[in-house]
């Protein structure tokens, strides 16, 4: 009878961007559909549209949300410290149905993880939004679950 080999943790790859100064994020390659250069997009303001949103764009025939994650997450967070940056960049993001584009500073790359290599994040509110925290080229990058993040902009619509 051989030695049973130890199974292995899937890797699930993760877009990893900037937000700002120093400040990256990761979300699963799976719910980035495509990235987009915004000086090439129209985004058109919508009055009334709550301020985490610049506006509204069409991308490929359909009309997304442009969301400011920068001010969502200083929304929701206000003691971290994000920089204001200007955006020149999106990453449009699915959950299910749902798309949108998130506006960010660039993207860095892509980065394989195990569930094992996320780590919890401290210190924060809204924990739920943020699975944990990883460590890439010796900088800290916490992962965003875009399924709790349009469940997040679903609550703060209905307040």
């Amino acid at each position: 009878m051989s030695p049973s080999s130890p199974v292995q943790e899937p890797r699930v790859k993760y877009v990893v961007f900037r937000l700002g100064g120093s400040v990256r994020l990761a979300l699963p390659q799976m719910a980035v559909h495509e990235g987009l250069d915004l000086g090439g997009v129209i985004v058109a303001p919508m009055p009334g549209a709550a301020l985490m949103f610049t506006g509204i764009a069409n991308v490929r025939g359909n009309f997304l949300w442009v969301l400011d994650l920068g001010g969502l997450l200083r929304q929701l967070e206000p003691d971290l410290s994000l920089p204001v940056t200007p955006c020149r960049e999106g990453l449009v993001v699915q959950a299910g149905q749902r798309s949108l584009v998130v506006t960010i500073q660039g993207r860095d790359g892509f980065l394989p993880l195990t569930e094992a290599e996320i780590q919890p994040l401290p210190h924060l509110r809204h924990k739920h939004l943020f699975p944990g925290l990883v460590r890439w080229e010796g900088q800290p990058v916490a992962v965003l679950d875009p399924t709790v993040l349009f469940q997040v902009l679903r609550q703060l619509s209905v307040r």
